[in-house]
């Protein structure tokens, strides 16, 4: 996540490398509107930065090939040298190239947008989309808290010691026991079963109108607010047992690697009200996109998944 000038607040101080932060802020932010063009201008003021600041870091990004500058409009877009970069990161994360296609298989078939993420430290990083349009909220390379209510499939297999740190990241102190609760419910099931509640609506706007780092300093706060009401949005299998319709927000299965450890989510976001049975079919039908993910990396599923 970036840190960048012109916050009011002291992030430079706080940054290993302020520098470092300022070059991936330019890349992240071309890259959530690869349609878009940027002049100097809209950068600096988009990041914070000055003009002058803006100026060496896309005059050193142009120069490398990672930015082009239209000689024209003299604004930037991405450049070629980060097409070899994908690629790599392709071939380094194969689970990647498959989750596309599975996530638009799963939208056609399901008719719900699905998403694909990661974990990256204490962040969950979405890596593939399909089933709309980009709403902001659920973009590629959009960041999300790995805090309850989320991530709970990467946990669920994962041990007691990274079950209860994971439980412990939310704003305010919560009861363990309901949030472990929840993580063996998704073992039982072998997929998660969100509620949608107000607060998560209001999460998922906050996503998609807020800037391309939305857990920057000063927004951090509100979003992690938000989470904190969240933190028991779990179904437990006993909730699900009549045949009434049930808010769901989201279900999300875990992609296994060679070690039984989740590599990867997948997830429909149904964001209506289902019956069991059509949870039911959905989460089936998720779990076979995920095996079959698995399947082909040389993944194994850990014991009682």
């Amino acid at each position: 996540m970036a840190e960048v000038e012109g916050t009011g607040t002291d992030t430079a101080a706080a940054s290993p490398s302020p520098p470092t932060d300022r070059v991936v802020g330019v890349l992240e932010l071309l890259a959530s509107r690869p349609d878009h063009a940027f002049s100097l201008s809209d950068i600096a003021r988009a990041l914070g930065m000055s003009k002058a600041t803006c100026h060496a870091v896309t005059a050193s990004l142009a120069g490398a090939d990672y930015l082009i500058r239209n000689p024209s409009d003299k604004t930037f877009t991405l450049g070629p040298a980060l097409v070899a970069a994908g690629r790599s990161a392709e071939l380094a994360y194969p689970a990647v190239r498959l989750a596309q296609a599975e996530a638009a298989a799963l939208a056609e078939d399901l008719g719900y947008e699905t998403t694909a993420a990661i974990r990256s430290e204490g962040y969950l990083v979405i890596v593939a989309y399909a089933g709309g349009a980009d709403t902001g909220a659920v973009r590629i390379g959009r960041r999300i808290p790995l805090a309850p209510p989320f991530g709970g499939v990467f946990v669920a297999w994962a041990g007691d010691a990274v079950a209860e740190e994971w439980a412990s990241r939310t704003e305010r102190p919560a009861p363990h026991d309901p949030l472990l609760a929840s993580l063996a419910a998704i073992r039982e099931r072998g997929y998660s079963v969100e509620r949608l509640t107000p607060a998560g609506v209001r999460l998922r706007h906050a996503l998609a109108e807020l800037s391309d780092d939305p857990l920057a300093e000063g927004l951090q706060p509100m979003v992690m607010t938000l989470l904190a009401e969240l933190h028991q949005a779990e179904y437990l299998p006993g909730d699900l047992t009549d045949t009434a319709r049930h808010p769901v927000s989201s279900l999300s299965a875990p992609v296994f690697d060679h070690d039984g450890t989740t590599q990867m989510n997948l997830s429909i976001q149904p964001q209506r009200a289902l019956t069991p049975r059509e949870i039911d079919r959905a989460g089936k039908r998720l779990l076979k996109a995920c095996t079959r993910i698995t399947q082909s990396i040389g993944g194994r599923a850990p014991k009682g998944a």
